[in-house]
């Protein structure tokens, strides 16, 4: 483990580890002086996205109006930055191959029917909600916590709750569909669709 102190808007933080890389961005574990783990997601110099930071931190703001996504602590727009609550939990891919109970399923599935509806009325569209299922995590409690804001959109037409209606009940080559066939029944599924 790191001990490097580093300096984000004044405020002093520990360094613990780096914790992913992608094409865009680089995301860093960080501890505050009271000890609470952070993530911090900075935006690599050669980023062909154009203030990726900037547009990750005001739709995270949005959504988190609705208390939705992690937490935003804090954002530097000239450093390209942005510092937020790090959230522990399974994909929601790994929660559904781990066969769930029904019941904590169907508890999951409400909850994120309820996010996607409240984005929707945001007009804030994720963007990035299907696919292989890995921008929702799942916490011990069963909250579902929609992470990974940097290519939602207030410009385009939101299909949030649409979206996780066709990855859980209507993607019939899609992993999550299989699984779900498996947990739940007809009546069950239509109740949910409703």
């Amino acid at each position: 483990m790191s001990s490097e102190k580093i300096i984000l808007n004044k405020k002093e933080f520990i360094l613990v580890e780096l914790f992913a890389k992608g094409r865009s961005s680089e995301i860093y574990l960080v501890k505050d002086l009271k000890g609470k783990i952070l993530k911090l997601k900075k935006e690599k110099s050669k980023s062909t996205r154009i203030e990726m930071a900037k547009k990750e931190a005001e739709n995270l703001r949005e959504a988190n109006a609705v208390s939705i996504g992690p937490k935003l602590i804090d954002f530097n727009e000239s450093e390209h930055w942005i510092l937020m609550e790090f959230i522990e939990g399974k994909t929601l891919a790994e929660f559904i191959e781990g066969n769930p109970a029904k019941k904590d399923l169907i508890k999951v599935i409400k909850a994120l029917f309820k996010q996607g509806k409240k984005l929707d009325e945001l007009y804030l569209d994720h963007g990035q909600l299907a696919g292989r299922a890995k921008n929702i995590l799942i916490q011990k409690n069963l909250k579902p916590v929609i992470i990974d804001f940097e290519k939602a959109s207030q410009e385009r037409k939101p299909h949030n709750l649409n979206v996780l209606k066709a990855m859980f009940f209507f993607n019939k080559h899609g992993m999550v569909y299989e699984k779900i066939k498996e947990i739940l029944n007809e009546e069950e599924i239509k109740e949910l669709i409703k």
